[in-house]
């Protein structure tokens, strides 16, 4: 009878540097229910087991938070509450809600900091509500994360590439077209509208950063329709500027230039980057631009 060979002894694994093993160690004992429970005892630990603990709700919790921004935003509720503090009653016949969930959307914006409850139990405007209303590109940019919460309903098979079509590539639509620069008017509409609008947001924080005074012609890199060299020739009387973006988009540019006066100084260019850039600038920008792209195309672009 022949016997088998025997199996060669498996290659033991080379021990983990001591970084790892504490690394290791350290996670066993953060998992453990126990130490858990000690940790929210002890004195010395409790602030740091409370602050970790609000964290992991908050990473639980962060879907409802948005969606709770959003139904105030679609509802107006920061606008109403705009004049003055309201009771819950009036609130509800306002926002045509049933009084029982109108109180619910209040109470659940009350404690994300949007709305203030008194003593009384009116609702008034809390300090981010009243930043809200005073920033109505934020609107804009929630009202666009309905198409991403579509996308992410399941986040693996995004990440698979499994789930067919997205929304946000509709919304997008010339990002996936063959000649982006061939896409019509309707096409780049929507989403120029909302580069805009969150353009709108940085801009003046970018001109008090970077004043462009110093500087004779700026190249506006994927301007959109105009909303940061509005701001910029406005800052800075004597720059010109240049928008480059694809022909439908800096065509909307173009007529915003003309409403707003600046036709003289400021001039549009229609294009893709990755056929290259207008010329004869002496400072560029590219606001929330880079990062929606790829790395090798943003990559390629900065070069």
């Amino acid at each position: 009878m022949r016997s088998e060979p025997h199996a060669l002894p498996a290659t033991p694994p080379a021990p983990a540097p001591w970084r790892d093993r504490l690394l290791a160690w350290r996670h066993r004992l953060i998992a453990s229910p126990a130490f858990q429970r000690f940790a929210a005892a002890f004195p010395p630990t409790r602030p740091v087991a409370r602050r970790n603990a609000r964290a992991l709700f908050d990473l639980c919790a962060g879907f409802v938070y948005a969606q709770v921004l959003t139904a105030c935003l679609r509802l107006d509720l920061f606008g109403i509450l705009a004049d003055g503090p309201m009771t819950p009653d009036d609130l509800a016949r306002r926002l045509d809600l049933p009084p029982d969930r109108a109180l619910c959307l209040l109470r659940a914006a009350a404690s994300l900091g949007l709305l203030t409850r008194l003593r009384d139990g009116r609702f008034a405007l809390g300090d981010l509500g009243a930043a809200l209303l005073g920033n109505p590109s934020v609107a804009a940019m929630v009202a666009h994360h309905a198409l991403l919460y579509d996308d992410l309903r399941d986040p693996v098979a995004l990440l698979r590439g499994t789930g067919g079509p997205t929304r946000l590539s509709g919304y997008w639509a010339y990002a996936g077209a063959d000649d982006p620069t061939q896409v019509g008017d309707a096409v780049v509409a929507p989403y120029g509208a909302l580069m805009g609008a969150s353009q709108a947001l940085v801009a003046r924080d970018i001109l008090d950063a970077y004043p462009l005074g110093r500087h004779a012609h700026l190249l506006e890199i994927g301007g959109g329709e105009g909303a940061f060299a509005v701001e910029a020739a406005r800052a800075s009387p004597r720059l010109r500027v240049t928008l480059f973006d694809l022909p439908p988009v800096a065509a909307r540019a173009a007529r915003r230039f003309d409403q707003e006066g600046l036709s003289t100084r400021a001039a549009t260019v229609g294009g893709s980057f990755h056929d290259g850039l207008p010329r004869g600038a002496d400072v560029a920008s590219l606001v929330r631009v880079v990062h929606d792209h790829d790395d090798a195309p943003a990559l390629a672009l900065m070069r």
